[in-house]
């Protein structure tokens, strides 16, 4: 049953891929105009025992067209956020510090084994088996697929800081785009649950997937006691908990080793992938210019599971006065969160216009849809983002700089299609040495020298 069950869960992965901006339905079409942009930041908050949750409204207009839904999570010591999975694929981008995680993958086996302490047998055999525990650090991407539920505990003094996409237009969301969280554990509210338009229906808003069920169908399910349904349920425990509980002690976990060769290859490729990569300043860079800043990505090829998912990400690091060249998205929606300072972004529509023309401060988002234009200018020491984009290949094309769509253009071309003579065309060509990163002018370093 267990390999059926991983076999069905592959299936689905396999066949059913994920949706891009592209896939919009036709009533749709005239909404996403896209004539100005906003930088977006949370307007809600969800306190907890053990941190807070903030959402960013999934209602906005930008988020509904670009098809993805946004929240950040910060963790105290000992925290944990309790079980829960969700309708459709995530991707999380770790901003600060440490710990441990879990997924529970549906019809893969509990294969690691940790003996329980105090236990009469705790020499003679191991008593608790579960799947994977996986550890996290600044500057990790962890891949969640729809349906899988989330674990995730910080066992450190610093907070742990997450930020959350969801991809609410993917194929394998087959309710609406509404972003919803199945709670598996207390009575906290659903934290996107305030933006949902209400029918005329009383529903629980504070309730986790097993408070539904009957104490009946619980207890024979479980074949338990009613006074464990009952904490199954939430019952018991007081409001101000939430989704995020204070581990009294702090959690117990072993790291296990990593599991032996499984002959049944497609458990192996769905029960122990690759959930996560690192993208953060600490690794070495893919594109990287020493006096303008740096850019790491993270997508299929670096990270199988996110082809299932249509997500990948990008990490970079721009420098003060130096500039992100005016380039756009070949394939995806690009959702930039803004991590560390400040950069003045521009971005251009397919008229010309220019539909967003501000500093992009942090902690607040901002969507840049596909084929869209955008140049930032840092104004920061290190303006540092996190890019969350809708396609697990995505592809970006820059318009100015080295190997770019205007220096591979012949000259005649350039001189011929901007009016200009042959020199000035060769100057508009190769003047710029550098692909994506530009560092800043000498008349602005001559400014802040003097400074």
């Amino acid at each position: 049953m267990a390999k059926l069950l991983a076999l069905s869960l592959c299936f689905s992965f396999l066949v059913l891929g994920a949706t891009s901006f592209s896939f919009r339905h036709q009533a749709e079409e005239n909404v996403c105009q896209f004539q100005r942009l906003i930088a977006q930041r949370p307007d809600n908050r969800l306190e907890s025992e053990g941190g807070f949750i903030e959402t960013w409204n999934p209602n906005n207009q930008d988020f509904q067209c670009a098809g993805v839904a946004l929240s950040r999570l910060v963790l105290r010591r000992n925290a944990l956020r309790r079980p829960f999975y969700s309708n459709a694929p995530q991707e999380i981008f770790i901003q600060q510090g440490s710990g441990y995680f879990g997924l529970i993958f549906p019809g893969c086996p509990g294969t690691f084994e940790e003996p329980i302490e105090g236990s009469q047998e705790f020499q003679q055999r191991p008593q608790d088996t579960h799947q994977k525990v996986y550890t996290f650090r600044d500057g990790d991407i962890i891949a969640v697929p729809h349906g899988v539920a989330f674990w995730i505990y910080n066992d450190q003094d610093t907070h742990v800081v997450a930020v959350s996409l969801i991809h609410t237009t993917s194929l394998h969301n087959q309710l609406d785009h509404f972003p919803r969280r199945f709670n598996l554990a207390g009575n906290q509210e659903q934290e996107f649950l305030r933006y949902q338009q209400r029918s005329g229906r009383q529903e629980n808003e504070g309730s986790n997937i097993f408070s539904g069920f009957s104490e009946e169908f619980l207890s024979h399910s479980f074949q338990v006691n009613q006074d464990i349904v009952r904490n199954l349920r939430g019952e018991s425990e007081p409001e101000e908990q939430g989704a995020i509980v204070t581990v009294k002690g702090g959690l117990s976990i072993l790291s296990p080793p990593e599991r032996k060769d499984n002959d049944n290859s497609i458990e192996e490729t769905i029960c122990t992938a690759r959930v996560s990569m690192n993208i953060g300043k600490s690794l070495p860079a893919d594109i990287i210019n020493p006096q303008a800043g740096s850019l790491r990505t993270a997508n299929e090829l670096d990270l199988p599971i996110l082809n299932h998912l249509g997500l990948s990400a990008e990490y970079g690091s721009i420098h003060r006065d130096a500039m992100f060249v005016p380039h756009y998205n070949l394939n995806a929606n690009s959702i930039i969160y803004a991590l560390q300072g400040g950069a003045h972004i521009q971005v251009v529509d397919c008229n010309g216009n220019r539909v967003f023309d501000e500093e992009l401060q942090e902690g607040h988002a901002l969507v840049v849809p596909q084929n869209f234009a955008v140049a930032a200018k840092s104004q920061s020491e290190h303006f540092l983002y996190v890019a969350f984009k809708t396609n697990s290949r995505a592809s970006i094309a820059n318009l100015a700089g080295r190997n770019s769509f205007m220096s591979n253009l012949p000259e005649d071309v350039v001189a011929n299609s901007y009016g200009l003579q042959r020199e000035q065309a060769r100057q508009l060509k190769n003047n710029n040495p550098w692909k994506f990163l530009v560092p800043p002018q000498e008349s602005e370093m001559m400014i802040r020298t003097v400074a």
